[in-house]
């Protein structure tokens, strides 16, 4: 540590475990050294350390479980656009399935399927899995209307590149998130006994048409999964 620098050293010391878990100098599952040995190891106050400790366990990097230690956390995949969650999952070499626990057809009668009230929609969940972990479960609405030979089997693979197949790109999507609370339906879907930080996503996708092709309601658990946004100042949208 450089004491002489401005930087703080709970940040020098933070920014030196997260280096040590990118050079896979300490693998996710690995209980990292107590504070103590940190402190004596670093020359540094007890609540330096902690403070640095601190703030990798809000970044998700550290989890602290009680009596046991301080772990190395799996990476959060993240999602930086509309794209296909088999197709990212492909491209981080990351094997995943995915597995279909409702395939309905209900009549849409909710302000939620506006414009679609009345129809008859489908109704699927799938969950999503990774290293037999849940990763997330996707409610997904659609009109029959769009995909009259749709199958369950269908939606085992990428649902956006069949889409794609079918003529029905989706194009747009309106979305907000939202953070929910662990309730004994998540612990089910989850296959948990733990209480997990959970995100909920709501969107409403669209072809380059402006046609609503589907609606979304989905739930990730936001230590494995994370969505990232990119907001830009668009030249004279805003003075």
């Amino acid at each position: 540590m450089d004491k002489k620098s401005p930087i703080p050293a709970y940040h020098q010391l933070a920014t030196e475990i997260e280096q040590k878990i990118d050079d896979h100098v300490w693998l996710p599952g690995y209980c990292i050294p107590s504070e103590r040995s940190l402190t004596e190891e670093y020359n540094l106050s007890r609540m330096t350390v902690r403070q640095a400790l601190g703030a990798l366990v809000q970044k998700g990097i550290l989890v602290r479980e009680k009596g046991k230690g301080t772990f190395v956390c799996e990476k959060s995949i993240k999602q930086r656009n509309i794209m296909s969650f088999t197709e990212m999952m492909q491209g981080l070499g990351i094997t995943s399935t995915t597995e279909i626990t409702c395939f309905d057809k209900i009549h849409a009668h909710e302000d939620m399927f506006l414009p679609f009230e009345d129809e008859e929609m489908y109704k699927i969940k799938r969950l999503r899995i990774v290293k037999n972990i849940v990763i997330g479960e996707e409610t997904i609405y659609l009109p029959c209307t769009l995909l009259p030979d749709l199958q369950a089997s269908d939606l085992k693979k990428s649902f956006y590149k069949y889409l794609d197949e079918k003529g029905l790109s989706v194009y747009e999507s309106d979305a907000s998130i939202q953070a929910v609370l662990m309730n004994e339906s998540y612990y089910e879907t989850f296959r948990v006994t733990q209480h997990l930080p959970l995100l909920q996503v709501s969107s409403k996708n669209y072809s380059d048409q402006g046609q609503l092709i589907f609606i979304e309601e989905s739930v990730y658990r936001s230590d494995k999964y994370m969505f990232q946004v990119n907001i830009s100042r668009r030249e004279g949208y805003l003075k």
